[in-house]
């Protein structure tokens, strides 16, 4: 009994308030571990956003155009080709940074998610319909990331842009 009041006094004495205000925001409520789930979401989606980069490149070694819009626009001019396959190299490793600043809980990772999100479904319209499931994804991780937000600043619901 003793050793119970003893811990029960280190739990709720100054030195526990100096580790609750040393935690992250993120970090204050107890039920909140690191969204790994997350991470492995953005890192996977990261990298699968290199299969437009191989086809980007794969269509201007052969110099043979590129289908988007499902097709109806095909995209001839080689720096186009170039510049939409460094658009999608760039949109991957945006998704892999994300998702280090979303396990590192870095202030603002909502944010970023957000814009790449919008950018990558962008991206994934232009390439349907080889692309459709990137869409779902992306809707997903913006609604994670607009939920996540508005918890973690509370107030009337908004978009974290």
């Amino acid at each position: 009994m003793a050793a119970l009041d003893q811990h029960t006094r280190e739990e709720a004495g100054p030195s526990a308030v100096g580790r609750q205000l040393s935690r992250s925001p993120a970090r204050l409520r107890n039920d909140r571990s690191p969204p790994v789930a997350l991470a492995i979401l953005l890192v996977i989606h990261g990298l699968a956003h290199f299969v437009g980069v191989v086809a980007a490149f794969d269509a201007f070694e052969a110099q043979e155009p590129l289908g988007y819009l499902g097709g109806t626009w095909m995209v001839e001019n080689e720096l186009m080709i170039g510049l939409l396959g460094m658009l999608w190299a760039a949109l991957g490793l945006g998704f892999v940074f994300a998702a280090l600043a979303v396990v590192t809980e870095f202030g603002g990772w909502e944010r970023s998610l957000t814009l790449l999100g919008t950018l990558s479904t962008a991206l994934c319209v232009l390439a349907l319909w080889s692309s459709w499931i990137g869409v779902v994804v992306n809707a997903v991780i913006v609604g994670v990331a607009v939920v996540s937000s508005n918890e973690r600043f509370p107030g009337p619901p908004r978009l974290a842009v």
